[in-house]
């Protein structure tokens, strides 16, 4: 799931409960032909004191970047942990030099992906909480720079001492799951931290396969997402969640198994409203207000009463502890894939067109959540080179043009339906009779492994014969 929550409807802040920002200070004015480099607002962090278990100990808060042009250049930031330093021991990465709690870093900045990309820095700061810092105190640190040939817009963070964490129960993974079925998710945790949470925002991601069975009236759904036919719910539940309180979603979330299902998930986030990792993930989205019943949060072990301050700024977790979790739900069903090939007749020296494809006849989507695309393996016919390729294939072997060649054929998210199509263009040095390559589908490197949910093997490998 980029992060950065963009605020740009009243309604939509009431739904949210919470906005957030601090202002950016102001840097020197840029010449007309100079990038503009600009702090994106740091998100708050905890830590906990030194005597907590279940927490991280420090926090590294996130220092990056947008630029307005094109950007390699040297540059200075400077860091002022001065008001930081009366609650917390603020250390930093080598590039820096440290005086009167001022941090003087080195740094070069290069945008890789070109303008109006996100520029990350070798400068790390790494904040520790002082012996007796007092849980619920806040400070903060500004961050400014200069460089030559770009102006560096800096900004302001704040770091706070303890905080709620919740951690959530592990999930378990669901194989042979029937389509048409509904299938109940629970979502449990306990707040480890130091700090209680006076309301809780629950973000549910049910991956293309699912649905949600019922929209609550305090939640809102949206389907634009990155991973396309994704649905996502944003609840919010009032309510003082207290240290060591642990409870469950009520009632737990149910998803229904659509026919398009095969690997499919439900993603899971739970933490205080404000969050900055939930608020991260929000914006560009359009929403919609569930109509029916509330989703509520059960006590299952009641929490402790403390006179610490309620926080929004989670604590990070460590080891297998965390406030986000995945299952898995592995639907019984199937997508068979197929190729098509083609023939051509071309004399020596000619150029030739060859057209082909690959298919997803369902019913299935296939969601390759790791990354992997689908896509299939193409073999010339013997006596021909390439002369040029559609853009979705290339050599499989780098430094090898006479193949074989790969052509990716899919997304991560392949839905039923979904066809590539692909193109070659040959030039043929000898005339040979019935010469036949091949297309087929590229399952593995070796081809000693197919997926369990396109049993036929039939339709995965087509000829492309020339003369």
């Amino acid at each position: 799931m980029e992060l950065r929550l963009a605020r740009r409807a009243v309604a939509m802040a009431a739904v949210l409960g919470a906005s957030v920002g601090l202002t950016l200070s102001t840097g020197v004015s840029a010449r007309a032909d100079d990038p503009v480099v600009t702090l994106q607002q740091p998100a708050p962090v905890a830590v906990a004191p030194a005597d907590m278990t279940g927490v991280a100990k420090t926090a590294q808060p996130y220092l990056d970047f947008r630029t307005t042009g094109p950007l390699n250049n040297q540059g200075t930031l400077t860091i002022d942990v001065t008001q930081l330093a009366t609650i917390a021991r603020v250390t930093f990465s080598d590039n820096c030099t440290v005086k009167h709690h001022v941090a003087t870093c080195a740094e070069w900045l290069w945008d890789p992906d070109g303008p109006n990309s996100t520029v990350g820095t070798a400068t790390q700061m790494t904040i520790r909480a002082l012996p007796g810092a007092a849980v619920g105190s806040t400070a903060e640190y500004t961050v400014s720079g200069t460089a030559d040939g770009a102006t560096i817009v800096g900004g302001r963070g704040s770091v706070e001492i303890g905080g709620p964490a919740y951690n959530q129960g592990q999930a378990k993974n669901l194989t042979d799951v029937a389509v048409g079925s509904a299938v109940t998710v629970p979502v449990r945790f306990t707040n480890i931290g130091d700090r209680p949470a006076d309301s809780t925002w629950v973000l549910l991601t049910a991956s293309p396969g699912l649905s949600f069975t019922r929209h609550y009236t305090n939640c809102v759904y949206s389907t634009n997402f990155r991973s396309r036919e994704a649905q996502t719910a944003l609840c919010t539940i009032p309510g003082q969640v207290l240290p060591g309180e642990r409870a469950a979603v009520s009632p737990a979330p149910r998803v229904r198994v659509e026919p398009s299902a095969y690997y499919t998930y439900l993603d899971t986030e739970i933490a205080p409203v404000g969050d900055a990792g939930i608020q991260s993930q929000l914006a560009g989205r359009q929403w919609t207000q569930g109509t029916g019943g509330r989703l509520t949060l059960k006590v299952i072990t009641p929490g402790t009463a403390t006179d610490a301050p309620s926080g929004t700024v989670s604590l990070p977790m460590t080891g297998a502890r965390g406030d986000a979790r995945i299952t898995s739900l592995r639907a019984d069903n199937a997508a068979d894939f197929a190729v098509t090939g083609d023939s051509a007749t071309a004399a020596q020296g000619d150029t030739v067109t060859m057209n082909f494809s690959m298919v997803n006849n369902g019913p299935a989507t296939i969601f390759y959540r790791s990354g992997d695309t689908i896509g299939a393996e193409v073999g010339l016919p013997p006596g021909t080179h390439v002369v040029s390729t559609s853009a979705n294939c290339r050599p499989a072997t780098y430094g090898k043009p006479d193949g074989p060649y790969d052509c990716e054929g899919a997304d991560i998210v392949t839905p039923a339906g979904t066809v590539a199509h692909f193109s070659m263009t040959l030039q043929v040095d000898e005339v040979i009779a019935g010469a036949q390559g091949s297309v087929s589908m590229d399952w593995s490197p070796d081809g000693s492994y197919r997926p369990p949910f396109d049993p036929d093997a039939a339709n995965d490998t087509a000829a492309l014969t020339l003369n």
